[in-house]
Formats: structure tokens, C-alpha cells, sequence
């Protein structure tokens, strides 16, 4: 009961400063201060958020959203932790990819946007390579720094003790590249939500991002701004989710640890 009462205790300064800017939107869009023309009131756009979760074809747009972000993921995940662990065990194949290997993740994803929906259209294709592309950097570069971050005096150990690649590598490697691991996940997560609705604004694919550019091209400014806290509650859902996620996996962690202490 009283780790649940300090929790609440420092969750309570955020959620004053939401109410608090919440209330300065209304009170900013009765008075006058924020023209309409531009800004709804905070009232209205929340009416139109519960209006959009009583829309079936809202949910189906949220599910293709959804579906490409989690199986672009999955793909940069399979595709990358492997790869980070090969490029992190093996020092010449890490010093001669590194070049290819920061031109190709410096090229901003959203770049490639009118490249990709050239050659697929606009499909849920084209999201899931999209996202795999944006995710696939950094799950595969944390885990070759976590590799390469091995203490050495363990796969000496490991060798010693005569186990094979793949025995080292799931017994000491992995363990040890787990935490970097974990924040390149994080990173990737947000950053393929963030392309797959990109591309659903920018390359007209279906999704919740294609129905706010059409709300805002048709003039529905309050839709608009319903559709933009939504997409802004759901960031925010996926970065705790995935903070929960991360703290379950490193319980053994030293930081963890210091912080549940």
C-alpha cells in the first residue's frame, strides 16, 4: 500500500500539468484567446474523440495501423538482433560494415517514403517495409554495442569451459547484450509507430493517419484534432507499455533493482 501511495505521489505533478493545460485550452478557446478558426474547444474535440470510439470503420484503420507497426517490428527484430550479435562477436565484419552501415541508418526513413510507395503502392506493404526499415538500425546497432560490451573475462571463461559459439552466445552474450537489447527495442517501437503513420499521411496507406489527412483536407478541423490526441494517447500507451515491458525483462538489472528498492 505505500509503494501505491508513493507511486501516486509522483504521478500526481503530471497529471496536474495535463488538467492544467486542458483547462488553459478551454478556457483559451471560450474566451477568445485561441480563435476557433484554428483551435477547437478542448470540450468538442474530446466529443469527437468518444465519437470516432463508437465508429467501427475508426477501429478497423486502428487495427491496420496497428497490425503493420507490431509485424514491421517483429521483422527488424528477427532480422536484427542476429545480425547485431554476428557484427558484435565478429570485429572485422564490424569495422568494415560500419561505413555502409551509418550511411544507410542516416538516411531519414521518412525520405524513402515516395521511393517505397513507388514500388509497392499504397498497401500495408508498403508500412511493414517502412517500418522494418526504421526499426531495423536500431535494434541491430544496440545489440552489436551490447556484444562488443562483453566482458572479456567471461568468454574466456566460456571458452575455457569448451562451449561451443552458440552455447556462449545464448549464455553469455545474449545475457549481456539483453539491456541494450531492451533500449533498442524502445527506440524502434516508437520510431515504427511513428513511420507507420507517417506513411499512412504521406503515402495515402490505409490507417488511422489516412483518415486524419482526409478529415483535415475535407476541413474537419475538430475530427483533426480529435485524430491528433488520439494518435498522442497512443504514444503514450506504447511508451509505457513498453517501459512495464522492459522493467518485467531486467528485473535482475542493477538499475532496476536500485529503482523498485
Amino acid at each position: 500500500m505505500a509503494a501505491l501511495r508513493l507511486r501516486g505521489f509522483r504521478a500526481a505533478p503530471g497529471f496536474l500539468v495535463v488538467a492544467g493545460v486542458l483547462v488553459a485550452w478551454e478556457l483559451g478557446s471560450r474566451t477568445g484567446l485561441l480563435p476557433g478558426s484554428v483551435f477547437p474547444s478542448m470540450v468538442t474535440t474530446l466529443g469527437a474523440l468518444a465519437g470516432l470510439f463508437q465508429d467501427p470503420a475508426f477501429w478497423t484503420s486502428f487495427l491496420q495501423t496497428i497490425a503493420s507497426w507490431a509485424i514491421g517490428v517483429l521483422i527488424a527484430a528477427v532480422a536484427g538482433v542476429p545480425i547485431g550479435m554476428l557484427l558484435g562477436r565478429v570485429t572485422f565484419l564490424y569495422n568494415s560494415s560500419r561505413l555502409l552501415i551509418d550511411f544507410m541508418r542516416t538516411i531519414p526513413s521518412v525520405a524513402v517514403i515516395p521511393l517505397i510507395t513507388l514500388m509497392f503502392g499504397a498497401t500495408m506493404e508498403m508500412k511493414i517495409i517502412l517500418v522494418v526499415y526504421g526499426a531495423f538500425w536500431p535494434i541491430m546497432i544496440q545489440t552489436a554495442y551490447g556484444v562488443r560490451d562483453t566482458d572479456r573475462v567471461l568468454v574466456d571463461t566460456a571458452r575455457s569451459y569448451g562451449l561451443t559459439g552458440l552455447r556462449t552466445a545464448r549464455f553469455v552474450l545474449a545475457p549481456s547484450a539483453l539491456p541494450y537489447l531492451v533500449t533498442g527495442m524502445r527506440i524502434s517501437a516508437v520510431v515504427g509507430l511513428l513511420l507507420a503513420i507517417s506513411s499512412e499521411i504521406l503515402g495515402s496507406a490505409p490507417g488511422i493517419g489516412l483518415d486524419m489527412a482526409l478529415a483535415q483536407t475535407g476541413g474537419a478541423l475538430t475530427l483533426t484534432y480529435a485524430y491528433v490526441v488520439f494518435i498522442g494517447l497512443l504514444g503514450v500507451c506504447v511508451d509505457f507499455g513498453l517501459n512495464k515491458v522492459s522493467r518485467a525483462v531486467l528485473y535482475w538489472h542493477p538499475s532496476v533493482r536500485e529503482e523498485t528498492a
